[in-house]
């Protein structure tokens, strides 16, 4: 069986990676386990890699009980997808307790004629070069796609997603938003969700590791844009299928922003809508209906 080539797609806040990863899933040129993320190499140090095997038994516990509905149910299809889920989340954590090149080894386990290995992991984004100088020294070829997002969507995508975890039962979604946005544009205690949105950074990091036929970017408006889906599957080398039947991403709460907090969330990305309107040829209709906002 030939070698197959590994694509890694990272991206900034809320960009689209869950899309991509269902539009793949079950594409015949692609393997994909079952679990979207695993962070394999964002928990190499010994703390994270302990905070992340916790995450991996919860997952296992999780799948378990929901099993259990879905057997309860006589659900066929959802005893069959969680068993796999289980299956595969096990194996996962054998491999982050054994060596680095198991990684490897657990993206393919199972592989037969797909040529192309999937490993979805957002975090990834965050890598130092030496980090992801270790995936660089597999025997296989590596590409990573890196998914943008209009700066204001995507931060605001990213703190909805934070208040919903951290809210309490009576308070309102769009207060505890607008919250948590005030405490980022101050800079207090919210660097986290600022730096996976740091466009200049993040790429130039990654752009000084892999070689230009290696990196891929793109924005995630385009992912269901007819000819602009086409030449992201080119990229892919894939054949487009329609993107129709799958659920579009980041729907939710829109960004109701009081005129200052709009205006000062514009500023406080101003150094990402630079560096996206200086190094990209065709923005995306949201980024450059942002930028009119800005100015």
């Amino acid at each position: 069986m030939a070698d197959p080539t590994l694509l890694i797609c990272v991206g900034a806040n809320e960009a689209g990676t869950s899309w991509m990863y269902r539009y793949l899933h079950d594409h015949e040129t692609y393997y994909v386990r079952s679990i979207k993320e695993y962070c394999y190499f964002s928990g190499l140090k010994p703390k994270k890699l302990m905070l992340q095997t916790k995450a991996v038994n919860r997952l296992v516990m999780q799948y378990a009980k929901w099993r259990i509905g879905a057997e309860a149910a006589d659900d066929i299809y959802c005893i069959v997808s969680l068993s796999r889920r289980i299956d595969d989340t096990k194996a996962l954590i054998m491999a982050l307790s054994a060596e680095y090149s198991s990684d490897l080894e657990y993206l393919q386990a199972g592989r037969t004629d797909a040529m192309v290995l999937l490993n979805v992991t957002p975090a990834y984004v965050l890598l130092e070069p030496v980090e992801i100088a270790r995936i660089l020294a597999w025997p296989i070829r590596v590409k990573l796609q890196y998914l943008m997002r209009d700066p204001l969507g995507g931060l605001w995508s990213h703190v909805r997603m934070v208040a919903k975890r951290r809210m309490q039962a009576e308070q309102d979604l769009l207060v505890t938003c607008q919250n948590i946005m005030r405490r980022v544009l101050n800079n207090q205690k919210a660097a986290h969700i600022v730096t996976r949105g740091d466009y200049k950074s993040n790429i130039s990091r990654l752009a000084s590791v892999f070689d230009l036929w290696q990196f891929l970017i793109g924005f995630s408006e385009n992912l269901q844009d007819g000819p602009k889906s086409d030449a992201m599957c080119a990229c892919w080398e894939i054949k487009a299928t329609s993107a129709r039947e799958i659920k579009p991403a980041h729907l939710g709460l829109a960004a109701p922003f009081p005129e200052g907090q709009r205006r000062d969330t514009l500023e406080f990305l101003r150094a990402q809508y630079d560096f996206i309107a200086d190094n990209f040829a065709e923005l995306s209709k949201n980024l450059i209906k942002s930028r009119e906002l800005k100015a």
